[in-house]
């Protein structure tokens, strides 16, 4: 598990840098002091988890996590700050985890666990068997901006777009992934198509293309899809509408 630390004072930094390496199979990538550099790391070391502090020099906690969930909605943020103030707006980030210092070993741990159980779960969802694309016919096509061209794509094809490296990808039911900068607010003006739900910040999902919506936080569901192994996120308020959308209160 690739592992993220963002805290500006070093004692605290390397209480959990100390606390993680008692951790089987957790590997700190990289130590950021400030909310830009926790950005520029999250963009070239990749990590699975972040343990966040809030109140950063520069750039703090809560902008650089938007700014995150534009590179990798996957991401599993840990606030870890002295504060709770900041909790509810965390979690309308879609937060992961909030622990407050001083940090606990055991809370850690739990953590941790928690987040590999995810990830195994993730892995049995996106690795059963798949159905066949279905056949489309006299489909609406969705006109989308690709580097200087054009492309026009079937909007009954299309499985889910979602936020990645900030850009915008489709996700197609023929293996098909198209990546764009335009934003997910212009495709999803664009589309104008029910079956299409904006089911979190960094999704635009394609409901008669769902297979299983999952829990996966105290905020935030896992949605698998069937044609592909790919997932998406839906947040706890959309997942109340889609409730009510198809009668299920």
């Amino acid at each position: 598990m690739r592992v993220l630390i963002v805290e500006d004072d070093p004692k605290m930094r390397l209480i959990l840098k100390k606390s993680l390496a008692k951790l089987p199979g957790t590997e700190i990538v990289g130590e950021a002091v400030n909310g830009v550099e926790a950005v520029k790391m999250t963009e070239t070391l990749n990590p699975q988890v972040i343990f966040m502090d809030i109140d950063l020099p520069e750039k703090d906690g809560i902008e650089a996590s938007r700014e995150i969930q534009d590179i990798n909605p996957d991401i599993f943020l840990i606030y870890a700050t002295g504060h709770s103030t900041y909790m509810q707006e965390a979690f309308e980030l879609y937060a992961f985890d909030y622990l407050l210092k001083p940090y606990k070993l055991e809370r850690i741990k739990e953590t941790i666990e928690k987040i590999n159980y995810l990830l195994e779960l993730k892995e049995k969802a996106g690795s059963r068997n798949i159905k066949t694309a279905p056949q489309v016919s006299s489909a609406k096509k969705v006109a989308v901006k690709v580097d200087r061209n054009l492309v026009f794509i079937d909007a009954e094809k299309i499985i889910f777009m979602g936020r990645e490296k900030r850009k915008t990808s489709i996700i197609t039911n023929d293996n098909k992934q198209i990546s764009t900068y335009e934003p997910l607010d212009t495709l999803d003006n664009r589309i104008g198509k029910d079956s299409f739900f904006r089911a979190h910040q960094s999704f635009l999902i394609n409901l008669d293309m769902i297979a299983e919506i999952q829990p996966w936080s105290r905020s935030t569901y896992l949605v698998v899809f069937n044609n592909t192994k790919k997932t998406a996120f839906m947040t706890e308020e959309k997942y109340k509408v889609l409730q009510q959308r198809f009668n299920l209160e």
